[in-house]
Parts: C-alpha cells; structure tokens; sequence
C-alpha cells in the first residue's frame, strides 16, 4: 500500500512539473505570439489604409493640377478665379474622405489660395521646411505633416507652364476616415502628436489633448484618453511590444518627420476577448487530451497496481479469516459440547412439546433424550408446584414476554431439583413458533432457603398451634400476602420475601399463657391487653437480627395489629404510616382468620367476610388494598381452595 502511494505522489508531481514548467511556460509564449502576430496585423493594417489614402489623395492633387484656371491665375498673380469649395464639398459628400483642404503656393513660397479661407499672401515656406525644399527641387512629395493647424495627410505637386516652375498644389486630408476603418475593425485609435509641435498651433483643429500631447482624429474616443492618460500617454507613445492590461491590449506605432525626428505617435487598443486565440484553444485541447490519456494510463496503471495488492492481501486475509474460521469451529464445538453438558436448555414447539434437551437437562432429570423429546413439560412438573405458577408463566410467554422464576421440578427417580428459570419465544415471520428455557441450578441454595423457610414457618406455626389454629393458615396467609404484593405493585424479590416471612406474625404468642390465648369466651379487658402484647413481644424476638427476613418478620409482627384510621396497637399507627407489609399482612391474616374456626368462634360464611371487609376499608384496612383484593377474588380463593384444613 505504501508503494501505491509512493508511485501516486510521483505521478502526482510530474503532474505539477509538467503543468508548471510546460503548459504555463506554453501558455505564455503563446499568448504573446497572439499578442505580437495581432499587433504586425494592426500596423500593417494601418499602414497599408495611409498607403491607400495617399494613393487616392495623389490621385486627386494630380488631376486638381492639370486645371488650366490655376495656372492661368498663378501667370497672371490673380486668384480671384480659383474657388474649389463646392468641389471639396462634393467629394466629401459622395466620397470617403472629409475635411479635405486645398492650398496653391506660388513660385516663391507665399500662399496664392486656400480653399478654407480668404486669408493669403503670408510667406508659407518659411514655416514649412517641405515646401521650401519643394521649391528647390520641385518634385511630388507625400507624406505627414504638421502645420500650425493640425497633423495631416498632404500630397504636393509642383506645377509647370512650358517647362518653367509656378508654383506648388497641395492636398490636405485628416484621419478620421482612417480611424473609422479602424474602429469597424473593433480597433481603438489615438492619433497622437509630439507636444512639441502643438507650441506651433494656432487654433488646433480637433481641440483634443492628453496632458501636452495633441489628438488628431476627431472621432477619438473619451473613455480611451481617459484610459490613456491614466495609464500615462509617455509609457503609452514608446512601447516596444504590446501592453497587456485587464481587458485590453496596446499597440503603438510611430512616424517621422522629414527629418527622421518624432512626430506622430499611433496607439491602439484592443479587445482582449475579440483577438483570435484558436491556436491557445487547440494547444489547450490537444494538451488537456494528451494529459486525460497520460491520466487514463496512470490510473489503469494504479488501479492494476492497486487491484494486485489488494488480491495478495486478500488472499492473505481469506488464509488467515479461514485459519480463525476454523478455529472458531473448533472452538464453537467445543463449546457447544460444553453448553450441552453444563446449561439445562430445552425448546419446545408452540404447544408446549419438547423437542430438544441438552445433555445437562437430561442428567439433572434423569431421563433420557428419546424419553423428552415429544413429551410435554409436565413430565418433570413437581406436585409441589402451584398451578398459577405454570399459568402465569404460560399467559407471559405466549404474549411475546420473557418469564423468569424458580421452579420445583421432579426427577424420574421421585426425588426433587430447583432451577432458576428464563423462558422466552422463539419466532420465525413474526411468529411465535416455540419455546426456549434455560435453567440454572439452584438445588442446593433452595435447599438451604426451604430449611428457612421451614424453621420460620415452623416457628410461625407453634404460635398458631399454641391458639390451636391449624399450619395450613400460616401456608394461606403467606400465599395471599405474597398474591396481594404483587398486584399492589411490589416486585417479585419483595413479594417473595413477604410470603416467607409472614408467617412469624404471630409468633409472639407463644409468650401469651394458654388460658388467655385459648379461652372460649369473651376475653375480659385485662386479658384483652394481655393479648394485645403478643405484637411488641413478637417484635422485641425478632429486631435484634441483621438477617433481611427476620427483619421483614419483625416489622409483620409488630404492625400487622394497626388499623387505618389509627385505632389499632401497639402503638395506634396511621394510614401510610403503616409498613405496607403490615397492612398486606392484615387483610391476609383476617380473610383467613374470619373463614377458619376457632375455639372462641365458627367460620364465617364468604358473604359475610366480604362484607366486613368492604365496611372495614379505610377504618381498618387500607382502602387501596381492599380494592385490588376484590379485583383479584378468584385468585385469592383459588389459593384457598388450594391450601384448605
């Protein structure tokens, strides 16, 4: 893994190389070549539209020259002859070029006529080196000047009569036009003069300017002067290559005077986005594909490396998850050998049927496999076992609960065993389809208990005997006490130990002498108190112990004797006040004492009973508890019934 990694950072960073040092470099050159292939284009554009105007211009000057009027009017040194305006006009209206000018110098360099004005006679050569040098060799010269009024196109031819010098024609021409072909050509033109001719000006033509620089085509845009005087028009006017702005590039060519000196300066700008970049797209394309292959390469490449590695781990992965399957088989044998033998689990179908036993189920019942399986539970039921114990545990599970509880099962040999069991469902669709148990062994600790239990019921019993009251109301009196616990909400620990030590509650009666605890008559007031005592003796036996149970007996003996409304003894306890075991204990004891005999009384009849107790809640019992024993009356009878004298 850590190889596949190492090759990916690689090509990760030849990735880096050649995206650096190749397409950016690339990237580069390319542009610049646009840049510089765009501005050969702008000039040469440029160049050859001044090389056509110049053409059409001497064309023109040429055919103006030939005009019998002017040289008649330069014989005679009379110009009131010559008027071209209406010509000028003309062509300006129908033709491309505007704001011609005409002017006629004579042999000597001073001004014979001027179409745009009246005003003549002032000596032109002496403001113009290329007029002068007309006159000494007079041949056509064109070319761009400057004057006093603006920087323009001029075409000169001198003018002969027989062989002998005149004078001089001249041309003149703006460059607007010229900027217009630029402009549709999405091109925009600053014509731009060296500041040292405009001190030459009398009254500039266009009225442009940035900071001393004049601006000789009138249609110039603002925001592009702006843009140039923010620039700086001197960076703008001496530029050797194009300059790259945000949203434009700059191109600047020049011209010379005569003379070779500045002249004129021609700055154009141009749309970034409007420049041909196919060749930038196709190098873009071309190394994007040839990345995307070299890309495809490395990641089949990658994902060949990857998927090899990933199979040699595999591989390694499936040897040692089959080595720890089989281990864990083994183990699991092993274990399930061990589970077999040692947890007592049975299943069963939904009605109860067996159709599995563990090895441990079987030797703790003492029966074989081939006698459990299609034989119901009831072939290890213990007689000892209340049948609401197996009908509460029935109507739990079969509701979808769990149901936990110790059970009295019976060996095949007769003897007896105790388990601590947990039966749930078992489902398959959502349904209940059977039955699981398993089963702890508690033989020995449930021993241990009922030897318990027994000395305190034992004990219970002697002071119920001592009245001459039978042990089967001290089995009655823990059945309902437990019964009456656990519908009133107490949890089955509770319960339980309720039951085992109810009946101690009267065990302080064996300190009570004969003649008062069996006297067939009416108890007189004396020997009533005498009586009463059996519940603080019954208490002062029992407090000193540190043992859960006895403390519950102790608490049953001492309180079982309140009443509700705080009538009772020994100490005239109220309500709540009351220990709850004490109040459970109460309607325990007195719905059994009211049916059974005794030497001072015959048993009452149910009717009566019920009634006594309904007259009695919240006076001698506590209202609450009589409710849920009503609630609940067949329960308490079926216990009745069976633990009957």
């Amino acid at each position: 893994m850590r190889k596949t990694l190492l090759i990916l950072l690689c090509a990760l960073f030849i990735f880096i190389l050649i995206h650096k040092f190749y397409y950016e470099v690339e990237i580069k050159k390319l542009t610049e070549e646009i840049y510089t292939k765009k501005s050969k284009e702008v000039k040469q554009l440029f160049r050859n539209e001044v090389k056509k105007k110049f053409g059409r211009t001497f064309g023109l000057t040429y055919l103006l020259s030939k005009d019998k009027q002017i040289i008649d009017a330069l014989l005679k040194n009379d110009n009131s002859s010559l008027d071209y305006r209406d010509l000028i006009d003309e062509i300006e209206e129908y033709g491309e070029y505007k704001n011609l000018w005409v002017q006629i110098i004579d042999k000597n360099g001073y001004s014979f006529y001027r179409s745009w004005t009246n005003k003549v006679g002032d000596h032109a050569a002496s403001a113009r080196i290329d007029i002068a040098d007309m006159i000494k060799s007079p041949k056509p010269i064109k070319g761009i000047s400057t004057g006093r009024f603006d920087m323009t196109f001029k075409t000169m031819i001198p003018l002969f009569h027989k062989g002998k010098f005149l004078g001089i024609i001249e041309m003149i021409s703006k460059f607007n036009s010229i900027a217009k072909i630029l402009k549709e050509q999405n091109i925009e033109p600053l014509m731009v003069l060296h500041e040292n001719y405009t001190k030459r000006f009398i009254k500039p033509f266009t009225g442009l300017f940035i900071e001393n620089n004049y601006v000789a085509n009138l249609n110039a845009s603002k925001s592009f002067m702006e843009k140039a005087e923010k620039i700086g028009i001197k960076k703008l006017m001496y530029l050797e290559k194009p300059l790259v702005l945000k949203e434009y590039i700059v191109i600047t060519d020049q011209i010379k005077n005569m003379h070779g000196g500045e002249m004129g300066f021609f700055i154009f700008f141009l749309d970034k986005e409007k420049l041909d970049k196919s060749i930038l797209y196709n190098f873009k394309v071309e190394y994007f594909i040839k990345v995307s292959i070299l890309l495809i390469i490395l990641i089949l490449l990658f994902l060949y490396i990857l998927n090899r590695n990933y199979t040699k781990q595999l591989n390694k992965d499936v040897e040692k998850k089959t080595s720890k399957i089989k281990k864990q088989k083994e183990k699991l044998k092993s274990l399930l050998k061990i589970y077999d033998k040692n947890v007592i689990f049975s299943k069963t179908d939904s009605k109860g049927i067996i159709t599995h036993a563990s090895k441990a189920f079987c030797e703790i019942s003492g029966y074989t496999l081939e006698e459990l399986i299609g034989k119901p539970h009831n072939i290890v039921r213990h007689p000892d076992m209340p049948k609401i114990v197996f009908k509460q545990m029935w109507e739990t599970i079969k509701s979808g609960k769990i149901w936990r509880g110790e059970v009295k099962n019976l060996r095949k040999d007769g003897s007896f065993y105790w388990v601590e069991a947990e039966v749930e469902p078992i489902y398959k669709n959502k349904e209940i389809v059977g039955f699981s148990a398993v089963r702890q062994d508690i033989t020995d600790a449930k021993e241990i208990e009922e030897i318990q239990k027994e000395i305190i019921f034992t004990m219970g019993s002697i002071g119920e005997r001592r009245s001459e009251e039978t042990g089967n109301h001290v089995k009655r009196v823990a059945e309902y006490s437990k019964l009456l616990a656990l519908k009133y909400g107490l949890n089955e620990q509770e319960s339980e130990m309720l039951k085992q030590a109810s009946p101690m509650h009267d065990i302080g009666k064996v300190a009570i002498p004969d003649s008062i605890l069996n006297k067939p008559d009416i108890l007189t007031e004396e020997e009533r108190k005498i009586m009463q005592t059996h519940a603080q003796l019954g208490y002062e036996m029992l407090k000193n112990s540190n043992r859960p149970l006895l403390k519950t007996a102790a608490t049953i003996a001492y309180e079982h004797h309140e009443r509700w409304d705080g009538t009772g003894y020994p100490r005239g306890l109220k309500g709540s006040d009351i220990n709850i075991y004490g109040r459970i204990t109460a309607i325990a004891d007195v719905f059994d004492a009211l049916g059974s005999s005794r030497c001072y009384k015959e048993a009452w009849e149910d009717e009566r009973i019920f009634k006594f107790l309904k007259e009695e809640s919240s006076k001698y019992f506590d209202p609450k508890l009589i409710k849920i024993f009503f609630e609940n009356l067949d329960e308490f009878l079926e216990i009745r019934d069976s633990f009957s004298d």
